[in-house]
């Protein structure tokens, strides 16, 4: 189940914060879903639904309990997204079998795409108030 970190052209930065206990992408809430033509590109940004064991020292000081990843998705050749609601919470799913293959889907959001890379573009936390 956890071949999506096996996907990324750059997994270090995940598993520097979350070491040997890696989340899934179960009941992830997506936030945004941009598409660039240069690339072309798929950005995805989207909260996990895991904080790590032992997350960084100014996570625990700042209280900060949701961990937020983005995902650039590079060289996509192609995308689909039937559905996108206002609270868009899917389980996702990344795997590279030559291309990258991402999808998500739920009675809240539906889409799928085809790319050359998956890279994390960013991994970082914030206080669910």
């Amino acid at each position: 189940m956890l071949e999506w970190i096996n996907a990324l052209s750059n997994p270090q930065r995940v598993l520097a914060v979350y070491g040997a206990t890696m989340p899934t992408l179960e009941n992830v809430h997506i936030h945004e879903v941009c598409v660039d033509r240069e690339g072309p590109t798929l950005r995805m940004r989207f909260d996990l639904s895991k904080i790590p064991t032992n997350p960084p020292q100014k996570w625990r000081r700042d209280g900060l309990d949701v961990v937020q990843l983005e995902i650039a998705f590079g060289g996509v050749s192609e995308i689909a997204i039937q559905q996108f609601s206002t609270d868009p919470v899917c389980d996702l799913k990344i795997q590279k079998d030559g291309s990258v293959y991402f999808s998500g889907e739920s009675d809240s959001v539906r889409l799928a795409g085809v790319a050359s890379t998956a890279t994390v573009l960013r991994i970082s936390a914030y206080a669910n108030s």
